[in-house]
């Protein structure tokens, strides 16, 4: 199963993810040594945010389906990144589906580029300074530059779920303060384990001191629809959670032989509440969209 560390800055920062994972931020999770407290929008407007000085944009069009993107010293690396995941890091969109962004066309969705950006020497002590509220600003002045997007919010109804406490108590483990996890789960790519690492397969998640409002970020991409967290339950929290997908993938060869109906596993709506002590209510609220006013493919580098 694909693991990883959740980054808390939404701008692509140490994001490794496999095939079923997307990005999330994370409240618990180790930020950057360059990270500071978050600024007000009027903070942030009047910083003068340093610009990328070198940009490389280009398609990637290997088979794999595995992208990786981090801050790096210089800027940012972002490698098999479709253009929509991009923007959903840029703005902050995390718990969210496809269906609220507007407008955006399918090479959007489906084309990945590599994108590598380095500001100017003379900018890197500032840029070791911005928070990540900041580096977004920054990230969103790239798209505008060189895929010319526009964009702008609204506010629209739609169908959530709210992630609420079962009436029979909630059996979620709540995690201990300075638990380093010595034998938890373990990030792919550079072996940490501790507060914010998750474990994802088709028909599993577990988590290490995992906040409420992530754990209904990460539920929004399973069950198709956001997911509010209604739980009041402070903290991060230790889960294991396993269920069995409603369909099999489409290149599946067929049912497992093997695999009788008595032995399938629960839904994840039944998961969710046999093993967590939780529930998923359908309700209506306000969710915040992304209307798409222009885009183009990457001008050339």
């Amino acid at each position: 199963m694909p693991m990883r560390r959740i980054p808390l800055s939404p701008v692509l920062s140490g994001i490794a993810l496999g095939t079923l994972m997307i990005a999330f931020p994370l409240a618990l999770a180790q930020t950057s040594a360059t990270s500071v407290s978050p600024a007000s929008p009027a903070q942030n407007a009047a910083v003068q945010l340093p610009t990328f000085a070198v940009v490389s944009v280009k398609q990637n069009k290997s088979a794999t389906n595995q992208f990786r993107s981090v801050n790096s010293p210089e800027g940012i690396i972002v490698t098999n990144a479709s253009l929509l995941m991009i923007i959903r890091a840029a703005y902050g969109l995390f718990n969210s589906l496809d269906d609220k962004f507007i407008g955006v066309p399918d090479w959007a969705k489906t084309e990945k580029y590599d994108i590598e950006a380095k500001v100017d020497p003379s900018d890197l002590e500032t840029l070791h300074r911005l928070n990540p509220d900041q580096h977004s600003l920054m990230l969103q002045a790239l798209l505008a530059d060189r895929f010319k997007l526009r964009i702008h919010k609204e506010i629209r109804e739609q169908p959530v779920y709210d992630l609420i406490v079962a009436k029979n108590g909630s059996k979620i483990k709540e995690a201990k303060p300075g638990d380093t996890y010595p034998n938890g789960l373990k990030d792919p790519y550079d072996g940490r384990t501790g507060a914010g690492v998750t474990r994802w397969s088709e028909h599993g998640l577990a988590g290490q001191a995992i906040p409420m409002s992530t754990l209904a970020v990460m539920l929004t991409q399973i069950v198709g629809r956001t997911v509010e967290d209604r739980t009041a339950l402070p903290g991060g929290y230790d889960f294991t959670l396993n269920w069995e997908p409603e369909t099999p993938a489409a290149s599946s060869p067929g049912p497992d032989p093997s695999t009788s109906i008595e032995d399938s596993g629960p839904s994840i709506f039944s998961a969710i509440r046999e093993q967590l002590g939780l529930r998923l209510e359908p309700a209506k609220g306000p969710v915040s969209v992304l209307v798409i006013d222009h885009i183009e493919r990457p001008s050339a580098n």
